[in-house]
């Protein structure tokens, strides 16, 4: 059966000692399994589906895992001579899998586009499909655009490189043969949110003040405040204030409020009411020493 070796890298000073949470790596290979299933079952129309088997290396200062992907036959019954056009069809398929046409370019266009949706799309002779996005566009396999719209496929996309949160964690590669095919580094890891499927109800934007429970340094800046009535977490999408923040341009004590433009949404997921807040833009920074002045009226 074809075969192809490739090689995932985790890197950062939390692995100095290529030492790794299985926690964190194991639904990272799973995830990893679960995309090449679909590249595969995608160019093969279904003939052939994937084995990822792990070989094992690790090198000093980083945790590299060798896996082998195999093409095995759905049909195990079906005799496939080594020289017959299926067979070296399914090693060429694989090849270009774990290389340029599949895994890179899948890699590549949520790396680079994250959520953004192509404003048009054109098919091209050879099987390939030309996307535009904005002012760019991007030519890519039909297999790879197809699975690269399989909500299952994000969401494994997004457990590969999810380990990237960790603190200390600081890349995600994939190489073959020695060869840098991917890297994903750890400010891109928002870019591999998978998309909700989600039926929004309201999308409510309003200036607010809100007081600071606790701060998260994560790359999904979530911060817990109270609104005074009850606690909510929201993401901080603010780039000018998540740079000085980063910078330790400004700091932080007990009571701290912050006067936002808030963004709330409620939505739909699995039949589930759920609601999200963002903070668009942080209008003023008031430390807990100073009180926010009220207007009283006149008696």
């Amino acid at each position: 059966m074809p075969s192809v070796n490739f090689t995932v890298k985790y890197d950062g000073e939390a692995i100095r000692e290529h030492e790794m949470d299985v926690a964190l790596l194991a639904p990272a290979l799973l995830g990893m399994q679960k995309i090449i299933e679909e590249l595969v079952k995608a160019s093969t129309e279904g003939e052939y589906k994937a084995s990822l088997k792990i070989k094992g290396n690790v090198k000093q200062g980083s945790i590299e895992i060798e896996l082998v992907t195999q093409a095995i036959a759905n049909f195990p019954t079906q005799i496939i001579d080594f020289f017959s056009g299926k067979y070296t069809t399914a090693a060429a398929n694989l090849i270009t899998i774990i290389g340029a046409g599949g895994l890179f370019a899948l890699y590549n266009l949520v790396r680079k586009y994250g959520h953004k949706r192509p404003e048009k799309i054109e098919y091209l002779d050879g099987d390939k499909v030309k996307l535009y996005f904005d002012n760019e566009t991007t030519i890519v396999n039909q297999n790879v655009f197809i699975v690269y719209n399989k909500f299952e496929v994000r969401e494994n996309l997004f457990k590969t490189v999810k380990p990237l949160e960790k603190e200390g964690i600081d890349t995600f590669e994939i190489l073959k043969n020695g060869e840098l095919l991917i890297q994903v580094k750890k400010d891109e890891v928002s870019r591999f949110f998978p998309p909700r499927l989600t039926e929004s109800l309201l999308l409510d934007e309003n200036i607010t003040y809100l007081q600071i429970k606790s701060i998260s340094f994560n790359l999904n800046n979530k911060w817990t405040f109270t609104n005074g009535d009850e606690d909510i977490k929201a993401n901080i999408i603010d780039s000018i204030f998540i740079d000085k923040v980063a910078k330790r341009d400004i700091s932080f004590s007990d009571g701290d409020i912050l006067k936002v433009r808030l963004e709330k949404e409620q939505y739909m997921e699995n039949d589930k009411l759920k609601t999200s807040y963002k903070i668009i833009e942080v209008l003023e920074h008031i430390k807990g020493s100073q009180q926010i002045p009220i207007d009283f009226p006149n008696v």
